[in-house]
């Protein structure tokens, strides 16, 4: 989105999330973020300051969509929203990406000339949501939509439009952002930290494999196992051991600082049918970072064999980080080619123009004209 924001106007929409909120510190923090982007804050706070051509209006919602009361507010809201923002922007007609399954409610409102589901996840399979719902919503989604754009070979084989094409649209990655890691300064943090360094940022949730991470931590107790990023789950079993080390979220603009301070980057995901749709953001990012990659051997990681390691127990995969610690990294700039986020956006563009053409196409055909039936002849004669 950030490369379509160079040439087009953009209004983004915050909606809910898929899950019913729990008692939880993270499900608090998320809250509290709704809340004051309702008031039209950021969570710091402070105005936030957007980007030119950028519109972002957060809806007031409930959660609990499987309400059908609910369900039907949570519309009311968001289509009225949209509607009173696009009258402001003078948007007409326009073209709507949208990347979550409560989206479906919104097809057909909006006076859109395009509906395209971006899918990037198997949300069925997400703990804690309501996965009858979510299916429910996505049939209604495959149903309506003019395309899909699928980040997955196993997604685009699952979601498939019934009105129109379903295309595979993998990741890409800011590979000059990302590849000053091979250069940079580390992060200060990383001054003081015995090395070397087992790194990984990203949400650390029910996907990590935490048996693993206990692993290496027994494995390489001279080492230090840093994880960065949002936490869903308890770490306590990881916090018991001293070269363990959790590191909150830090801004983007500085993550190859980060990067730099790690000698093997880790993807430590369980293998099951969630992890198995994916496609993480974060493998092209650490192989643009040049830092040695150990993954878990996820589908859409395993394409990149010969680039990275893959390792499917917890005693081949320390072995494959010791591999990766003694003998570095692996030139992968042939496996980038194609791949920057740029090379995707024009993907998507040209998908897009060419379903608009082909849906001009079709209107262009329905208002011809028939020929009307010779007097005295009825219709079929």
């Amino acid at each position: 989105m950030n490369v379509f924001l160079k040439g087009n106007r953009m209004l983004w929409v915050n909606t809910i999330g898929l899950r019913n909120p729990t008692i939880s510190i993270y499900d608090a923090r998320r809250i509290a973020e709704k809340a004051m982007g309702w008031l039209g804050r950021s969570d710091g706070g402070d105005d936030l300051v957007l980007p030119e051509n950028l519109t972002v209006i957060s809806p007031f919602m409930v959660p609990w969509n499987q309400f059908g009361i609910l369900r039907a507010f949570n519309r009311r809201q968001v289509v009225s929203s949209v509607r009173s923002a696009m009258e402001e922007l003078g948007f007409d007609s326009p073209l709507v990406v949208a990347t979550v399954p409560n989206a479906a409610d919104y097809i057909g409102r909006l006076g859109e000339r395009l509906f395209v589901y971006y899918c990037v996840d198997e949300f069925s399979e997400w703990p804690g949501v309501n996965g009858e719902l979510v299916k429910d919503l996505e049939r209604t989604m495959l149903s309506g939509v003019d395309m899909v754009a699928a980040v997955s070979d196993r997604l685009a084989a699952s979601k498939k439009a019934a009105n129109g094409p379903t295309h595979l649209l993998t990741h890409g990655v800011d590979i000059g952002h990302f590849g000053q890691a091979s250069s940079a300064e580390p992060a200060e943090m990383f001054r003081d930290l015995p090395g070397p360094v087992i790194g990984y940022f990203g949400l650390i949730d029910e996907r990590t494999d935490q048996d693993l991470l206990v692993a290496l931590l027994e494995r390489f107790p001279e080492s230090s196992l840093v994880l960065i990023g949002n936490t869903k789950v308890s770490l306590g079993r990881l916090e018991q051991f001293d070269n363990f080390h959790h590191v909150p979220p830090v801004p983007y603009e500085v993550l190859p600082r980060y990067i730099a301070g790690f000698d093997v980057a880790i993807i430590p995901y369980l293998v099951n049918e969630l992890s198995n749709n994916i496609n993480p953001l974060k493998l092209k990012e650490y192989m643009a970072s040049g830092v040695p990659i150990v993954s878990t051997p996820l589908p859409e990681v395993v394409k990149f064999d010969g680039f990275i390691r893959t390792a499917s127990t917890s005693a081949s995969f320390t072995e494959a980080v010791a591999s990766a610690l003694t003998d570095g990294g692996r030139d992968v700039s042939a496996a980038l080619v194609g791949e920057s986020w740029a090379d995707k956006a024009e993907l998507l563009s040209g998908w897009m123009a060419q379903r608009l053409e082909e849906k001009a196409a079709v209107m262009s055909d329905e208002t011809v004209c028939k020929p009307v039936s010779e007097p005295g002849k009825r219709d079929g004669e």
